[in-house]
């Protein structure tokens, strides 16, 4: 019929098929002869790595002066404590050291909780490719997304992250580069000086910064400064470099010196932890501020009023008047309380305020 459609004949599976052949790209050609040529120029005799001139070039590089080998550690808060570890500049040096080999890291994803990067670790002479991936959030604690600005800043955080774990983790064996990592700790906390000597400059520059004992043992955690090593002296020490450069702030760092007594009013308070962070995160920055709202509650909580409810002046007189039987002293240490407390708190401000203007005008790091 002539209306009827004409449909093509189907080919039997009898029938070759001509197979279509993907040319490689111009650029597959050139990164495929780039890293051929690389390989083996890494294979040459005169350019093959030895581990004496690797390990000998890294402690040069690592404690090659006090400034630069406090650049080979970073300092990072978790779970109350400070953590110190290497850092990306000394990924930085532990990759030339080590010869053959490229490095890099890129961003290769972001959705709208988290950017991720990616390091690369290629080693030449082994033939080798370690690649890491870093994700890092891009939204705050309360679900909403960064600005363009903080997006930038936690990208380049992650491409820094990504970099130095490639090297460190998985590229260059950690058994050869932790003798020059552990050196550079000795020449950021001074070789010169005895282990005593260098715990009580610590204490005493910090002591002019206006940290006290107690903030200070609590960021390293040790009972007292005699407990200190040098892991701990590095780490305060890194802390002090961030705060000079401006990074980061002292009560950032170490709280700050109203901390002893908010615990202690939490405590009367009977605060769980949970009440605690968020009273803390209500009054970030405001510590003070924190100490006298705790005091105004712990001031009817002394005379056996209810905290969270309002009690009647009446009452609360009455209360006061008739003590438990056998809690006389209780009840009257429990009034005292407050007053002593609140005479402690401006001693420790005032001593603060004074050593502050010393600190500021110290240009030298020097324990």
């Amino acid at each position: 019929m002539p209306n009827e459609p004409e449909y093509l004949a189907s080919e039997s599976e009898d029938d070759p098929i001509d197979a279509i052949e993907a040319a490689p790209s111009t650029l597959a050609i050139i990164t495929q002869s780039e890293y051929a040529a690389m390989v083996a120029t890494a294979n040459l005799r005169g350019n093959k790595r030895s581990v004496e001139e690797f390990s000998k070039k890294l402690m040069l590089y690592a404690t090659h002066s006090q400034a630069v080998a406090l650049g080979m550690f970073y300092s990072l808060p978790r779970a109350g404590k400070q953590i110190v570890g290497p850092s990306v500049r000394f990924a930085e040096i532990v990759a030339p050291c080590w010869k053959n080999n490229s490095t890099g890291s890129r961003i290769i994803g972001e959705t709208d909780q988290t950017v991720t990067a990616q390091g690369v670790f290629l080693d030449y002479e082994a033939n080798m490719r370690n690649v890491k991936e870093i994700p890092r959030r891009i939204t705050s604690s309360d679900g909403r997304k960064f600005n363009s600005d903080m997006i930038l800043t936690t990208s380049k955080a992650a491409l820094s992250i990504a970099y130095r774990e490639a090297i460190l983790k998985g590229g260059v064996p950690q058994a050869l580069w932790t003798p020059a990592y552990e050196e550079a700790k000795l020449t950021a906390v001074g070789k010169a000086m005895s282990h005593a000597a260098r715990i009580d400059a610590a204490m005493e520059y910090l002591t002019k910064l206006g940290v006290t004992e107690w903030m200070i043992m609590n960021a390293v955690g040790c009972k007292s400064p005699k407990e200190m090593e040098t892991d701990h002296l590095v780490t305060l020490k890194v802390m002090c470099e961030e705060i000079k450069r401006g990074d980061r702030t002292i009560e950032q760092v170490f709280g700050s010196p109203y901390d002893k007594e908010i615990e202690a009013l939490c405590t009367q308070l009977k605060k769980n932890d949970a009440a605690k962070t968020l009273l803390k995160t209500s009054y970030m920055g405001r510590a003070k501020e924190l100490v006298e709202y705790l005091r105004t509650q712990v001031a009817p909580a002394a005379q056996g009023n209810p905290v969270d409810t309002q009690a009647s002046k009446p009452d609360a007189q009455a209360q006061a008047s008739t003590p438990p039987a056998g809690n006389k002293k209780g009840g009257k240490k429990g009034k005292e309380q407050p007053e002593t407390q609140t005479e402690a708190a401006p001693a420790e401000e005032s001593k603060a305020e004074e050593k502050q203007p010393e600190a500021e005008q110290s240009d030298s790091f020097k324990f």
